[in-house]
């Protein structure tokens, strides 16, 4: 992939309008109030639109870094799990939605610009067959700013990434024009339970980036997800010895000092009817041992009625 370079020319040639409200700027300068001393950062999500080869960028959210985010003043990772339990959160309300790009602050390094790794990072980013969009936007928080104007609190830059082009652009301020408008997230008004919560203890913390990283390494089709009634869950298909798929929801319980996880087998077949049971009368303390032991019952189960099954044939075929 070739390395890109800014753009010099007009923003006018290439007809960009974001449009992002104060609310958003909001959320983004008071992240970056909370960790001074380290880059921070998170998902931007929106709508894109095109007229007239006029592509506008209408920000309705900001989804914040999550619980298990890294940070270093040189450096931040995301807790990209937690991040896609409230994005499936928010699709189910507004599947117009889609992930526009990422924010995050060079303000505690003095380095005014993407770093070449944040360039190399948005450029297969946006040429991934996954990702949606033909581009993606990228918002770098750049410096404190002394002035007493909230709004101002921060210098930012803007940037627009494009599927297979050489170069990306850097918007100008013409290009940009703030709104007062509400975003979908986070919503000031909902009530902390309904998501899950960045100020759970750290144990609690450690312990969902353990499931991301290892449910992610063994059991590549599940992902998390986050419901105002349920709460934080996996979900996926389980794939069995026998060559079978059994669907698993495990639920996070967090109404006790320590949460606890429960697996659940979603209509399973009558070999799996008592490992079901087995399962739901059973807590565990981490998703990634509630899916353990989920697939161990049920492979241990399989087992046993193919035991029974020959047994059977093997009498009938002595008779």
């Amino acid at each position: 992939m070739p390395k890109l370079r800014r753009r010099k020319e007009s923003g006018a040639r290439h007809g960009v309008r974001l449009v992002l409200p104060e609310e958003a700027l909001a959320t983004i300068f008071d992240e970056c109030d909370r960790f001074e001393q380290d880059e921070t950062g998170g998902r931007v999500i929106g709508t894109v639109s095109e007229h007239r080869g006029r592509i506008t960028l209408q920000v309705a959210g900001i989804i914040e870094s999550g619980p298990g985010a890294q940070r270093t003043r040189v450096s931040f990772f995301q807790d990209g799990a937690h991040q896609e339990g409230i994005f499936r959160q928010i699709e189910e309300r507004h599947p117009e939605i889609e992930h526009l790009g990422n924010w995050h602050t060079h303000h505690v390094n003095g380095l005014a610009r993407l770093s070449n790794g944040d360039i190399e990072t948005y450029t297969r980013t946006v040429n991934h067959p996954n990702h949606n969009l033909d581009v993606f936007y990228a918002l770098l928080v750049t410096g404190k700013n002394r002035t007493s104007d909230p709004r101002r609190r921060y210098g930012v830059n803007h940037y627009l990434f494009r599927r297979g082009a050489d170069r990306f652009h850097e918007l100008t301020p013409s290009e940009v024009e703030i709104v007062d408008a509400p975003l979908v997230w986070p919503q000031r008004d909902r009530e902390h339970s309904s998501r899950p919560s960045a100020s759970a203890p750290p144990e609690t913390r450690l312990d969902r980036v353990y499931d991301r990283d290892i449910i992610g390494e063994l059991y590549q089709g599940f992902r998390p997800f986050a419901s105002p009634k349920v709460g934080l869950y996996w979900r996926g298909m389980l794939e069995l010895l026998d060559g079978s798929t059994v669907e698993v929801v495990v639920v996070e319980d967090s109404a006790g000092p320590k949460p606890v996880y429960t697996p659940m087998l979603r209509n399973p077949p009558d070999a799996l009817a008592g490992a079901a049971e087995e399962l739901a009368r059973t807590s565990f303390a981490s998703a990634r041992a509630a899916l353990f032991t989920t697939e161990r019952i049920c492979n241990r189960a399989l087992y046993h009625q193919r035991g029974n099954t020959e047994r059977a044939h093997n009498r009938a075929g002595g008779g």
